[in-house]
């Protein structure tokens, strides 16, 4: 398994859009992995978790190319995580060489329903121009997806078991973050030629410490992860809906105990705000000692 960190900030991308905070002016003094776009991540070439507004600058960046792209989870509807306005560009007026190929969303219900709503004015241009003034309805829109886009979108909820592409098993995880909205983590397996079980991988951001019921339903999978990305937003103090520092090291102290991680595993913090973490620089050093690697914008792991 090939996994590319495209980005790994907090809504507000470190250093912030608007501020010359200490921790921001230190980031851009620093440069380098101190820098960071709004959090998403690629499984291989063809499975994407998450589509936010820095999703064209990213793919730009790192050579990437979305057209292999067959499959996208969302994790929930904030905007920073779920920016879906550049899928109009998959209309073939946009497209010379017809090669997009059928794409399907994974998404819980609101996640599904904020996905329609942006690829709207996209609609309006295609039916205006066919049938004058005609602002279609969001089940109109999800109908024609298929003939329009090539896109297929899917609802889940936690605790589903999801078969993808004969390539994975995701198990969905209900993530602590945004009320009443279901945001979910995403536990990810590849699955060899023949079937047989490869890297496992949880990929769990935004997110506060786990209800015990999640803890009991990972137990109940009976899986040993080779790979965890976990929610480390809010730095040292008040955890809310995302993980502090200390809440960060209490999970991953849970993870061990349970005996979740497989003998060779790697434990990554992931996702930071500047309101109250540290610089990629101070955070490697902060959290070296608890054996955890830090993510940054282009790591790109082999397992």
């Amino acid at each position: 398994m090939k996994i590319t960190f495209l980005g790994t900030s907090a809504a507000e991308g470190y250093p912030a859009l608007f501020c010359n905070c200490s921790k921001c002016s230190r980031a851009r003094n620093l440069g380098g992995r101190n820098i960071r776009h709004r959090s998403s991540a690629l499984v291989n070439e063809d499975l994407l978790i998450d589509f936010g507004p820095d999703t064209s600058g990213q793919i730009l960046r790192y050579n990437l190319n979305l057209t292999k792209v067959r499959n996208i989870l969302l994790t929930h509807s904030h905007a920073d995580h779920l920016s879906a306005y550049d899928f109009q560009y998959r209309f073939p007026n946009f497209q010379e060489t017809g090669s997009i190929q059928t794409t399907n969303i994974w998404g819980n219900p609101t996640s599904i329903d904020a996905f329609l709503e942006h690829v709207k004015e996209g609609f309006l241009e295609v039916f205006e121009g066919a049938a004058g003034k005609f602002a279609p309805s969001k089940e109109e829109i999800e109908e024609e997806l298929p003939d329009f886009l090539d896109l297929y979108l899917n609802r889940v909820e936690p605790h589903q078991k999801l078969e993808i592409s004969e390539k994975y098993i995701v198990y969905t995880i209900a993530a602590n973050h945004k009320k009443p909205e279901h945001s979910l983590n995403f536990l990810i397996q590849e699955l060899g030629p023949d079937g047989d079980q490869g890297t496992t991988f949880l990929y769990g951001t935004d997110t506060a410490p786990w209800d015990d019921s999640e803890w009991d339903y990972l137990e109940s999978l009976g899986v040993k992860l080779d790979l965890v990305a976990l929610d480390c937003t809010t730095g040292p103090g008040g955890s809310g809906t995302h993980h502090s520092n200390e809440a960060f090291l209490e999970s991953k102290s849970k993870f061990e105990s349970k005996g979740l991680l497989a003998p060779d595993s790697v434990f990554y913090a992931h996702h930071f705000s500047h309101q109250s973490n540290f610089v990629y620089d101070d955070l490697v050093e902060y959290m070296e000692p608890h054996d955890v690697k830090v993510t940054y914008d282009g790591l790109v792991i082999n397992r």
